[in-house]
């Protein structure tokens, strides 16, 4: 008995040996992999000196966590100096804790308080290959399918990496689209690739972020998204925003002939309205029907044909010229969505976009109505607007002259 008390002393003390030496070995191999993050780790440390004073395994843990997540980060494409100062710095206990794999979800969330202390830190990017990497890293987190299909579900799974707080007017907007400036800079037309037409259909993802960002912050349930717009926009200064700018790519209209031989118009949702367009900062881009719905190919809450064929999109440009055409034109061609092109080039009676001698012509059998051009019909659906604008920026006003009083 003596003899195999003595045999599993030994073995469990063997088992323990190796036990440790795993343990060990895989302490060493996890510091060797992340040995590039070692010069973070003593950033924090000096940042932080409280946290040194927890004991062995607090310590040790502690230390894993910061080597794993910079890893984690760095391999996601943020640089050594944006997660040093958005990630390590900004780390605060939570408890006992800090809620590393909670900040890090944060993180992958575009747009969120997280995201942005790294993306804040990021160094202004000087060539298209940087300014690329930059955006993949973007792409990543929205997990962008290869092509937007305008399923509701798809829709909502994109929006969900996108954070839902982002305003219109929010400097992210101009830094993403001066990033997608830098990456195509000096080209005369976009190529195809994969990653190319992913960038083109995130217009459309960040479309459909906004007007949801417009309903949730000024909508009410009586209220058009018109009125709704209006309101938001009474809060802005004038030159934040633009109501003349041309709207007619997104006043498409189909024809069949009648009996006659005559050009009948067919609209997208069979009922005779014009759209217009309200810009802010020029990248934002409001596309409304005269009926006040806002018409955007992936509106979780109220898809219409009009809303596919004449949808708004995000503007990558910085106003109407050789770049705006460049970025955000052309790549129509290549890059649009197959149930956009589908629901535009019906084979029974394709939507077009009218000329410029098209829309401003009273007289013309498709793209004219009651005697006013196309051109006339639209103007008048943005005077209206500019009234009920109006109407809020009064209301606004008296407000805060009414605080002032009291």
């Amino acid at each position: 008995m003596k003899l195999l008390g003595k045999w599993l002393f030994f073995l469990m003390f063997l088992m323990f040996c190796v036990s440790f030496w795993q343990k060990d070995y895989q302490r060493l191999a996890f510091e060797k992999s992340h040995k590039p993050y070692q010069d973070l780790v003593a950033s924090f440390y000096q940042k932080h000196p409280k946290s040194q004073q927890g004991n062995f395994s607090e310590s040790f843990q502690l230390r894993h966590d910061l080597l794993y997540y910079a890893k984690k980060l760095n391999h996601d494409g943020w640089s050594y100096h944006a997660i040093q100062k958005g990630y390590l710095e900004q780390l605060k206990v939570k408890g006992k804790s800090y809620n590393f794999e909670q900040t890090y979800q944060e993180i992958r969330i575009v747009g969120t308080p997280a995201f942005q202390h790294l993306w804040q830190k990021e160094e202004m990017v000087q060539t298209p290959q940087q300014a690329k990497k930059r955006l993949q890293l973007l792409v990543a987190y929205l997990k962008m399918p290869d092509e937007l299909t305008g399923h509701s579900k798809q829709t909502q799974q994109v929006l969900a990496q996108l954070s839902p707080n982002l305003s219109p007017t929010d400097p992210f907007w101009d830094q993403l689209s001066a990033l997608i400036q830098t990456c195509y800079v000096n080209l005369e037309h976009i190529p195809y690739s994969h990653f190319n037409r992913k960038i083109h259909q995130l217009r459309y993802l960040i479309s459909t972020q906004q007007i949801k960002w417009v309903r949730s912050h000024y909508g009410k349930k009586q209220l058009t998204d018109a009125e709704a717009l209006a309101k938001y926009l009474a809060t802005l200064e004038d030159d934040d925003y633009d109501l003349y700018e041309s709207s007619r790519y997104h006043n498409k209209v189909a024809s069949i002939l009648d009996a006659n031989g005559n050009h009948q118009p067919v609209y997208t949702d069979n009922i005779p309205q014009s759209n217009y367009k309200i810009l802010i900062h020029f990248h934002s881009e409001f596309i409304l029907s005269e009926s006040g719905q806002f018409l955007v190919a992936l509106d979780p809450d109220n898809l219409t044909r009009n809303s596919i064929v004449n949808g708004s999109s995000f503007n990558y440009g910085n106003q109407n010229d050789d770049l705006h055409r460049l970025l955000d034109i052309d790549p129509i061609l290549l890059f649009e969505p197959a149930f956009i092109e589908e629901a535009t080039n019906s084979p029974d009676a394709p939507f077009l976009v009218p000329d410029l001698e098209q829309q401003g012509d009273k007289y013309n059998p498709i793209y004219s109505r009651n005697g006013k051009s196309s051109k006339q019909l639209t103007r008048a659906a943005v005077k209206k607007f500019k009234k009920l604008l109006h109407r809020y920026q009064e209301a606004r006003n008296n407000e805060k002259t009414s605080q002032i009083q009291h």
